[in-house]
């Protein structure tokens, strides 16, 4: 017993660390993104404005300077996306529910898949690495969910209990024909959301919704936060 016990922890701690260094790889090219890549493009957006105004008056000319203004602004707005998910999603500014809220509207494909959030319950306090990884999970699993299932639709709700926080991705995809194999092979699969699962002490079940996969992840709030201070 307490070799299985020993084991398990073992796993956990080669989790934690695999996922700590991920995580600060992810953050800095988010980073890098966000405050040298994005501010480039804004200058180069001066220039083009510049550009325009010291152009004569040739009616094809500015045609074309607003044709590449307005696919510039296109590309500004697609690279701050992806730093907006490459970046932990909590700031100084929100909570976390907010942080998750704000990642699922940046997870939208306008046309081709609607992500929808919903939070019950009394928000609880969460460790700074809590938050980071059970939004890792959260992101994974929305991609996932276009990426494998053809979801139209993902819903993620949170559950907040005093001792409790309940997570559930689902979706409505049709891309799994046999849902319950692909469950087998997510369980069987040491992937990075079992590993940042177990970093945190927390446990993610696979079953069938309602016209998709269904993932929950269930995390201990109070066990955890006496645990790390």
């Amino acid at each position: 017993m307490n070799l299985l016990f020993s084991k398990e922890k073992q796993e956990a701690e080669i989790s934690r660390q695999a996922m700590e260094a991920c995580e600060h790889i992810i953050s800095e090219m988010g980073a890098e993104l966000h405050d040298d890549l994005i501010q480039r493009l804004s200058v180069f957006g001066l220039s083009l404005d510049r550009l325009e105004r010291a152009l004569p008056e040739r009616a094809q000319a500015e045609a074309l300077l607003v044709g590449m203004k307005g696919d510039f602004q296109e590309v500004i707005q697609s690279v701050r996306k992806i730093s907006r998910k490459l970046l932990p999603v909590r700031t100084e500014d929100n909570s976390f529910g907010q942080g998750i809220a704000l990642l699922c509207q940046n997870m939208e494909r306008p046309g081709t898949g609607n992500v929808h959030f919903e939070s019950t319950g009394v928000e609880g306090k969460l460790t700074a690495l809590a938050e980071t990884y059970l939004s890792r999970i959260v992101q994974e699993l929305i991609h996932n969910a276009y990426k494998h299932s053809s979801a139209w639709h993902v819903w993620v709700r949170f559950s907040w209990l005093p001792e409790l926080l309940t997570i559930e991705v689902e979706d409505d995809g049709t891309g799994f024909s046999k849902v319950p194999e692909f469950i087998a092979v997510l369980k069987r699969k040491h992937n990075t959301l079992k590993m940042r699962s177990e970093a945190i002490g927390a446990f993610i079940h696979y079953s069938q919704g309602k016209s998709g996969l269904l993932a929950r992840v269930e995390y201990s709030i109070k066990e955890r936060l006496s645990r790390d201070l």
